[in-house]
C-alpha cells in the first residue's frame, strides 16, 4: 500500500494567514507609504496593540474607514500583520536586498509607534542577524535608521561600526542606497578605517548612479546629485591626503573638484615633502664627492655631506642643517689614526671636541666606514639607531 504524506498541521494562526490571501476574508487594509495595500483583521490588530485599539475602535477617523494609512512601506506592514497573527516575523526569510533591510528598520520603528515591545525585540534581533551575515546591507540599514531617531538609534550605531571597519566592502560597494544626508554623514565621519581616495570613489560612485526615474525625466536628479557631491567633496574630502597619481587619474577626471582645489592639494603635498630631508628639491646639478648619512637616531645628522677639504691629512665632509632651532654645520672627520666622528661644528668653527660628537667609529681605515658606528661616549648628543654612511 502506497504511503501518503501527513497533512500539514493546521493552527489558528496558519488558517488566519491563509485567509489574508483571500480578498473577501480580510475586513480592512493597511495602506503603506509606498502605496502598498496590506490585508488585515481589525479585531486582531486591536487585540495586539493598545494604539491600534484606540485608532480602530475609538472615536478616530480610522475607525470609520476600511483603509488605514501608516507611515511605513508595505514590507514592514506585511511583517506587522504577520506578527499580530503568529507572534513571529518570517516575512524577510531568504531575502538579502536593500528593501528587506529598510523594511526591518521600519518594523522596529513601527513597533515603537504601536507600543509593541515584543515586535521591536524580534525586529532588532532580525536586524542584528542581517548585519552580522550581510555587511553589504550596512549602508541601507544605516540610511533607513537615520530617519526614525531614538527607536532605531542602536541599529544605526551598529551599522556605522560595520561601515567604519571596512568602508571598501560596504560604502564603496553600495553607496547608491544612501540618501544625500546619509552619504554626507559617512563621508565626513572621522572614524573610517580607509584611505581618503576610498571615500572619494564612493562619493563619485554615488554621483554617477542614476535611478530609472532620473533617466526618464532627462536626468534632473543627476544634476542635483552632481551639485550635492561637489559640495561634499569641497567640504569633507581631504584632497592633500590623496596620492598625486590618484588626484590626476581619479579626482580630476571625476569633475567633482575644480582645478583650483586640486592645485592647492598639490601645493600642500609639495610643501610637506620639502620638509623631508631626503626629498631632492634642492639637489645641485653637479655634486661634489661626498657621503650620504641615513638611519641616524638624530634626524639632523642624516643627509648628504660634501667633501670639504681635509682635517689632519684625511678627507673632511660637511653639510648645513637645522638643529635645535638654528642652522648649524655638521661634519664627518677622522681624528688622528684612531676614530672617525660625526659631529656638529662648534660655534667658533672648531672641530675635534668630544662634547660635540654624535657618533664615532673605532677603525684605522682611511675612508669613511659604512657600518659599525657607535653612539659617542664623549657627549649625550647621539642616540640609537646608529647611522649608515654611503659614499656618493
Amino acid at each position: 500500500m502506497a504511503s501518503s504524506a501527513l497533512p500539514r498541521r493546521q493552527t489558528l494562526s496558519t488558517d488566519l494567514m491563509a485567509c489574508l490571501g483571500q480578498e473577501d476574508m480580510a475586513d480592512m487594509h493597511l495602506l503603506g507609504a509606498d502605496g502598498t495595500k496590506v490585508p488585515a483583521f481589525r479585531t486582531i490588530l486591536a487585540c495586539r496593540s493598545a494604539v491600534f485599539r484606540k485608532m480602530l475602535l475609538g472615536d478616530f477617523e480610522e475607525s470609520k474607514s476600511n483603509v488605514v494609512k501608516l507611515s511605513y512601506d508595505g514590507d514592514a506592514l506585511r511583517a506587522l500583520v504577520e506578527f499580530c497573527v503568529t507572534d513571529d516575523v518570517l516575512h524577510f526569510e531568504g531575502r538579502v536586498d536593500e528593501f528587506a533591510a529598510r523594511g526591518i528598520v521600519q518594523l522596529i520603528a513601527c513597533g515603537h509607534f504601536l507600543n509593541m515591545p515584543l515586535l521591536q525585540e524580534k525586529a532588532r534581533t532580525l536586524a542584528n542577524a542581517f548585519l552580522g551575515e550581510y555587511s553589504i546591507l550596512a549602508c541601507a540599514f544605516y540610511d533607513e535608521a537615520s530617519l526614525f531617531g531614538e527607536p532605531t538609534e542602536s541599529i544605526k550605531g551598529e551599522a556605522l561600526a560595520i561601515i567604519r571597519k571596512n568602508p571598501g566592502k560596504t560604502l564603496l560597494r553600495n553607496p547608491s542606497v544612501l540618501r544625500p544626508e546619509g552619504l554626507r554623514e559617512l563621508i565626513s565621519d572621522d572614524g573610517m578605517l580607509c584611505e581618503e581616495i576610498t571615500l572619494f570613489r564612493a562619493l563619485n560612485e554615488w554621483t554617477t548612479a542614476m535611478t530609472e526615474d532620473d533617466k526618464a525625466n532627462s536626468s534632473p536628479g543627476a544634476d542635483d546629485r552632481l551639485s550635492f557631491a561637489k559640495n561634499v567633496a569641497a567640504s569633507h574630502i581631504r584632497l592633500s591626503s590623496i596620492r598625486p597619481s590618484d588626484l590626476v587619474g581619479i579626482v580630476r577626471k571625476s569633475g567633482l573638484v575644480d582645478e583650483k582645489m586640486i592645485s592647492e592639494a598639490f601645493e600642500a603635498q609639495a610643501l610637506f615633502a620639502e620638509k623631508d630631508l631626503h626629498a631632492p628639491f634642492s639637489k645641485k646639478r653637479k655634486m661634489l664627492p661626498g657621503i650620504t648619512v641615513s638611519g641616524a637616531g638624530v634626524n639632523a645628522v642624516n643627509g648628504f655631506y660634501e667633501e670639504n677639504g681635509e682635517y689632519y691629512g684625511h678627507p673632511k665632509y660637511t653639510k648645513t642643517s637645522s638643529w635645535q632651532g638654528r642652522e648649524r654645520t655638521f661634519c664627518i672627520y677622522r681624528f688622528g689614526a684612531a676614530k672617525w666622528y660625526i659631529a656638529v661644528v662648534a660655534e667658533d668653527g672648531g672641530i675635534g671636541a668630544g662634547k660635540n660628537d654624535f657618533y664615532s667609529h673605532p677603525t684605522k681605515q682611511k675612508t669613511v666606514p659604512r657600518n659599525g658606528w657607535e653612539v659617542s661616549d664623549q657627549s649625550e648628543l647621539g642616540c640609537a639607531p646608529c647611522p649608515t654612511c654611503q659614499k656618493s
